[in-house]
């Protein structure tokens, strides 16, 4: 039984660490991709005799050039998204595109969720598990109809790992924290769990 405890708390421990990961992995891929590439565009482009020489003999004027590119890009996407053609847009990439590719609709909301984007984000709550009283501290993902909602309860110390309960929402206590603050807890065998019942 101590084995099996053992291969279980490993294999998800290891799955957990990998979502976290793979996302994060590719992310940085591409970013590092166009970075390189823009780079390698300003090279080029500082070879021209009519840039000024403290410039042209600098490459870390061009990366923090490229890097500033690449930031300034993400800002005007993020601007264009809040207009109406831009949300049209938004909507059209989702029902058209990332739906139909594996696991990028489900990574792109758990994103926007954990970031709070759109008012999305997960609320830390304390949730009554059994009557008893028993709790855990997990993050409201949803309300649902009849007076119930779905809450997401990690596996400590993994955030991303465990379970998802469907409980009235009186069973629900939300607790004056963030995410980041929540998932710290979580991740360190609820060390500083008084840090989420602090007062308004």
């Amino acid at each position: 039984m101590a084995i099996k405890k053992s291969l279980h708390f490993l294999r998800t421990t290891a799955i957990g660490g990998l979502l976290i990961i793979v996302p994060i992995s590719v992310v940085l891929f591409i970013l590092g991709k166009l970075v390189y590439g823009l780079y390698d565009f300003g090279l080029s482009l500082v070879e021209n005799p009519k840039v000024p020489e403290v410039i042209a003999n600098n490459p870390f004027i061009v990366l923090l050039t490229s890097i500033g590119t690449i930031v300034g890009i993400c800002f005007l996407t993020g601007l264009l998204v809040r207009t109406r053609i831009g949300a049209a847009l938004k909507r059209w990439f989702n029902t058209r595109i990332a739906a139909r590719i594996p696991l990028l609709k489900a990574l792109t909301t758990l994103t926007e969720r954990f970031a709070g984007v759109e008012g999305s984000q997960f609320a830390p709550v304390e949730v009554e598990v059994e009557r008893n009283g028993i709790a855990a501290i997990g993050f409201l993902v949803e309300e649902l109809p009849e007076g119930r909602a779905a809450v997401f309860v990690p596996t400590a110390p993994m955030a991303t790992v465990g379970n998802l309960y469907v409980v009235p929402t009186d069973r629900i206590r939300p607790l004056n924290a963030s995410v980041a603050e929540a998932v710290s807890s979580i991740t360190q065998w609820g060390v500083d769990s008084s840090s989420l019942y602090r007062s308004a």
